[in-house]
């Protein structure tokens, strides 16, 4: 199944302009099987430094968007996109996480790299840097304390820069992962993760993250109609 690894919906991502029942449906159109629902979690969206309240609006955000997502038969998975509160307000994804993480860890965005990497890690999830060279900026963190780095197709963005990520892949043999990252503020593009079937919530994503020896995506370039199929092999030691 393809599933879309970065998408958002406006009951907790302010940027977005459509809810969550429109984004499955909008994933649905364009032939995807599913998403994850990486919305942002930003310090400034928790009222009066309510965190725990942010936390919890996120994971309702995500029950309800699963719901809707199973009225039509289009998976919906859970995933974090948070920004941290660091230099330049680097954007991180985080898969293979329940919701009860998010409850657990409400002031994430105040962690440093290596704190949030050791909590993702131990909830046995996974880590990788969203977009780190979106609008050519250079924002890519230590690679030691990631497990992967994302091919981004938001057709505002510049472009893909799908040969120097892979490279970076390439060379620390860790996870290339893709996403969309939907916000509605443009034409919804075909591009994702192919993910086995047997697939059935956030946290099987991410078992099958940490051991799979290729990644298999789809990805649409800016400005391109058709897509292509990108393979990265992965070797566990």
């Amino acid at each position: 199944m393809l599933i879309d690894m970065h998408a958002h919906s406006s009951g907790i991502s302010r940027c977005c302009l459509i809810d969550a029942k429109a984004v499955v449906e909008e994933a649905v159109k364009v032939g995807l099987d599913g998403i994850v629902l990486t919305n942002h979690y930003v310090e400034y969206y928790a009222k009066n430094k309510d965190y725990l309240g942010l936390a919890n609006r996120y994971v309702e955000e995500f029950y309800y968007a699963k719901k809707c997502g199973d009225e039509i038969g289009c998976k919906v998975f859970f995933g974090i996109e948070v920004t941290m509160e660091v230099e330049g307000f680097p954007h991180l994804l985080i898969y293979g996480v329940n919701p009860q993480f998010i409850l657990e860890h409400p002031q994430i965005v105040f962690y440093s790299q290596e704190k949030l990497y050791k909590a993702v890690k131990s909830a046995g999830g996974v880590l990788v840097q969203a977009h780190p060279f979106r609008k050519n900026e250079n924002k890519l963190l230590n690679l030691d304390l990631l497990d992967g780095v994302e091919i981004n197709c938001h057709p505002l963005y510049e472009g893909t820069h799908l040969d120097r990520l892979k490279k970076i892949a390439e060379s620390k043999n860790f996870l290339l992962t893709c996403g969309g990252d939907y916000h509605a503020d443009t034409h919804r593009v075909k591009c994702g993760m192919y993910l086995p079937d047997w697939l059935q919530n956030g946290v099987d994503v991410g078992s099958y993250l940490l051991q799979t020896k290729e990644c298999r995506l789809c990805v649409q370039g800016v400005g391109e109609l058709s897509v292509k199929e990108v393979i990265h092999s992965i070797k566990h030691s």
